[in-house]
């Protein structure tokens, strides 16, 4: 029994003894459980982002606008007149007369090609024509001797025929004594090049003490740069659409288009011009038509060989929308631009765009007047979001943008 009782006393120890760690262990788990709410409960309340302000961008009402249709073409400049100068006959340059890439004159002496044996050659001829011309004399003299005596019977019909036979060679030498004669003189003309026109002269290919001739090639070239041309290239359904409409048309239409060139460093030619030449044929491999165009240059500044951009503009006006260059973005599905709505929310809108008018495109589809198109802040925006738009006011010419209430940009 006491054993018993040792017993269950031991197992009464045992359950006393257990209850305190038990008590503490669910403190312990309590107060951490707390303490965890506590941080989280703080944690969830320090992330809490405050609403997002509204990104600002910058909108321009969209209005129509009265077009030319003008069209733009890559062309390229060629001189109006050019020509090769080069040496006639074999012979030595002498001397030159011009500087190269220098304004010549028609007539002006360029070069000197050494002359002493055109002057032997003409001093021979002039010799030649003086014994063929006393030989022709003779032959003449004795011709008309001849015919007197043989009307009296003194001479027979076979000697008279000699007098004539001698006489028509002497007459033949004398031409052909006149002609070598003309032949030098042209030759010791040609020792002196000069300017076919008033032009302006290249690269000399050939220096003093050089031996020049018909086969050595050009010697320099001369070319026209006022009026010059600017050649370009016509689409062959465009072509065709102006052979349909007939000649007098074309030839109308033509004389009422305004013509304009942009040069390379992007400033406008400050003279316009006019169609000139359009090819008779297709070329196969391109589809396309050789035109050209001639435009005054007084001053100089297009030289042959420039690309510059054409532009060819007509006389009717059409109203249409005209869309900001830099409010046009491009993916592979085509041409877009980012409205703003009524919403106040950014819209997606992909658009047809044709001929450019300064830092404009005409809108051909997608578009109407009265719509906000963005103009800056594209970046900082997606389809769909709400945005503050800021209105603005464009230069059509340079795309300079600026607030409704300020002066014209």
């Amino acid at each position: 029994m006491h054993k018993a009782g040792h017993l269950v006393s031991g197992e009464s120890h045992i359950e006393h003894g257990s209850l305190f760690p038990l008590l503490r262990n669910g403190f312990v788990r309590f107060f951490c459980y707390g303490l965890l709410l506590f941080f989280v409960s703080g944690c969830s309340e320090s992330i809490d982002e405050p609403e997002a302000s509204l990104v600002s961008v910058s909108v321009l009402h969209l209005e129509t606008s009265s077009v030319r249709p003008s069209r733009e073409f890559i062309a390229r400049t060629a001189p109006s007149s050019r020509t090769s100068i080069s040496a006639r006959l074999q012979a030595e340059i002498k001397s030159i007369h011009f500087e190269e890439g220098s304004r010549v004159e028609q007539g002006q002496v360029l070069v000197r090609l050494e002359d002493t044996n055109a002057i032997a050659d003409l001093s021979q001829a002039e010799a030649e024509l003086t014994a063929a011309r006393a030989e022709q004399q003779s032959a003449s003299r004795n011709l008309q001797r001849g015919e007197e005596v043989a009307t009296r019977g003194f001479l027979s019909a076979a000697d008279l025929d000699k007098l004539r036979d001698r006489f028509s060679a002497a007459q033949g030498r004398l031409q052909s004594a006149e002609a070598a004669l003309q032949r030098a003189a042209n030759n010791l003309a040609h020792t002196e090049i000069r300017a076919p026109f008033d032009g302006w002269i290249g690269k000399l290919n050939f220096d003093v003490g050089s031996v020049v001739g018909p086969a050595s090639g050009a010697i320099a070239d001369i070319m026209v740069k006022d009026p010059i041309y600017v050649e370009f290239q016509l689409d062959e359904a465009e072509f065709v659409a102006l052979r349909r409409a007939g000649q007098e048309a074309a030839e109308s239409m033509a004389r009422h288009l305004t013509l304009s060139l942009t040069l390379p460093d992007g400033n406008r030619h400050s003279q316009g011009g006019a169609l000139d030449f359009a090819d008779i044929s297709i070329d196969a491999s391109t589809g396309t038509v050789a035109m050209r165009a001639v435009f005054p240059n007084s001053a100089g500044v297009l030289v042959p060989g420039l690309f510059v951009t054409l532009h060819i503009e007509g006389q009717s006006r059409e109203a249409s929308i005209l869309v900001p260059q830099m409010a046009v973005q491009q993916t592979i599905e085509g041409q877009f631009v980012l409205l703003v709505n009524e919403e106040q929310k950014v819209v997606q809108r992909f658009i047809q765009t044709g001929q450019r008018q300064g830092a404009m495109l005409v809108v051909e589809s997608g578009l109407e007047a009265g719509e906000r198109v963005i103009v800056e802040g594209m970046q900082k925006v997606r389809s769909g979001a709400t945005v503050n738009p800021a209105p603005k006011r464009i230069n059509p010419d340079t795309g300079a943008l600026v607030n409704p209430g300020e002066p014209a940009p």
